[in-house]
């Protein structure tokens, strides 16, 4: 590296310049600042060094003076420009998998002094922290926030640098015990929030070379201006790139109806999702127009979607999905008049259990074609693999309920069968006991509605 400053009665300026390879790489400020950092690539080594000489001259012409550069200085500067860039999928893996194992934390903090990359030395400064004591831990803290302050752009990106000074805190909640960002949850912090965009904030905060451990993200309301839509917090996911540590999503991470009605956010196109997250594990959906494409993938382990109307195409996503190593699903179908217009016929993959070979836990729930869904499991190759089964919250009435108590010695083998707030018949319930002991659980069981006409109606728990 080669240092130039000029200095006169108004200003004092430096410029420096590292030559490697097919490219240089200048940083230059006001002296005693960080500066800016600049790299360009060229055709050759040759053409590189050429312009390079080429702009120390048109430096000195200008008044720029060259300065001897100590090996601190030296050291410094390497460290403020070189990025933050550099990745280790099976260290990070590791981290993502065990979190609190901080051997796996000090081999990658390692690793990345190794390559020059600046969190390397953030981390290793964490878990010294992690384990001093009094004076020694408040020292660190400090050392930890003056060498942040020298290296914020290169940790974290100039984009969520610009957002920590403002509002980030109020839109992200993070954990980052030794640097690194490892979980998330991104919302509007009120009702009529008139700061920072909260898919502003997400777009930055995946974006940044802090994110490179996330490992769990939850997206909760992103504003309250009807139409409600979650679409521009999977828009800012699907536009870094993959997310390969991430483990955890949860779209939808929002109260109802205390935030909003479930009915009234649109989740929006999560097929878009899963090609970005390739060791996802668990994947939490909460709202209405959810898009599911072909439900396909790897490492999924659960599933869960919670609706008050899951749509025709996504009932069919699920009827045919392939997740080899989901031992969980939990699916709300909710009511027609809600956008729930699936019909148990778009199951029948599912019920095949090709797709599921380790499922163990079944949820299917809160729908409208309750009795259709217990006819078809109890005829199931499905069911004779499964430890447990959720059907509540729907319109199960009698034909429901007498195709379990028909199939009693295949349901008798589940640890747990749930079957509460349906619309199950006393006499049905009492036979259902009998029939399978502790492991049935009845609960409350509602009435239908009676508007005088001589015709029961029965709705689904969950709806707007």
């Amino acid at each position: 590296m080669r240092r130039f400053e000029y200095k006169d009665a108004k200003s004092h300026k430096f410029w420096e310049i590292e030559i490697e390879g097919d490219a240089f790489t200048v940083r230059y400020g006001k002296f005693g600042t960080d500066g800016q950092v600049q790299t360009k690539t060229f055709a050759s080594s040759v053409k590189a060094e050429a312009e390079g000489e080429k702009i120390i001259k048109s430096k000195t012409k200008k008044g720029y003076a060259e300065v001897e550069v100590d090996a601190k200085t030296q050291a410094s500067a390497e460290a403020k420009t070189a990025p933050a860039g550099a990745r280790n999928s099976e260290l990070e893996a590791a981290i993502a998998d065990a979190p609190e194992d901080l051997g796996a934390w000090q081999v990658y903090a390692d690793w990345l002094q190794a390559q020059g990359d600046p969190w390397g030395e953030r981390i290793s400064l964490g878990l010294q922290r992690e384990r001093a004591k009094g004076a020694t831990k408040t020292k660190l803290t400090k050392t930890i926030t003056s060498y942040e302050a020298d290296h914020a752009e290169a940790l974290y990106g100039k984009a969520l640098v610009a957002l920590m000074k403002k509002d980030f805190a109020e839109v992200a909640d993070v954990s980052a015990p030794f640097g690194p960002i490892v979980t998330a949850t991104v919302k509007t912090p009120e009702y009529d929030w008139s700061g920072t965009a909260p898919n502003t904030v997400l777009a930055a905060l995946v974006k940044s070379p802090a994110a490179r451990l996330l490992r769990e993200l939850d997206i909760g309301m992103l504003d309250h201006e009807y139409p409600v839509s979650l679409a521009k917090g999977i828009e800012a996911i699907t536009k870094v790139g993959k997310l390969e540590n991430l483990r955890a999503l949860f779209i939808g991470d929002f109260e109802y109806p205390d935030e909003n009605e479930i009915s009234w956010v649109a989740v929006g196109n999560v097929a878009k999702v899963l090609p970005v997250v390739p060791r996802l594990r668990s994947l939490r959906l909460r709202g209405a127009e959810i898009k599911l494409g072909v439900l396909d993938h790897p490492t999924l382990e659960w599933l869960t979607i919670e609706t008050g109307g899951l749509p025709s195409g996504a009932v069919a996503s699920v009827g045919s999905c392939k997740l080899p190593q989901l031992t969980r699903m939990e699916v709300w179908f909710g009511r027609d008049e809600y956008g729930g217009n699936g019909k148990c016929s778009q199951l029948t993959g599912l019920f095949g259990g090709a797709g599921l070979p380790k499922l163990e836990h079944l949820g299917l729930q809160n729908s409208e074609f309750q009795d259709d869904i217990a006819i078809a499991l109890a005829k199931s190759k499905l069911l004779a693999q499964l430890t447990s089964v959720d059907l509540s919250m729907g319109t199960m009435h009698e034909p429901g309920a007498r195709a379990i108590l028909a199939n009693a010695d295949k349901f008798s083998k589940l640890r747990s069968l749930d079957l509460s707030d349906n619309y199950i018949p006393d006499d049905l319930c009492a036979q259902l006991r009998t029939a399978l002991g502790e492991v049935v659980m009845i609960g409350e069981q509602r009435e239908p509605d009676d508007w005088g006409d001589g015709e029961d109606r029965y709705y689904s728990s969950v709806g707007e």
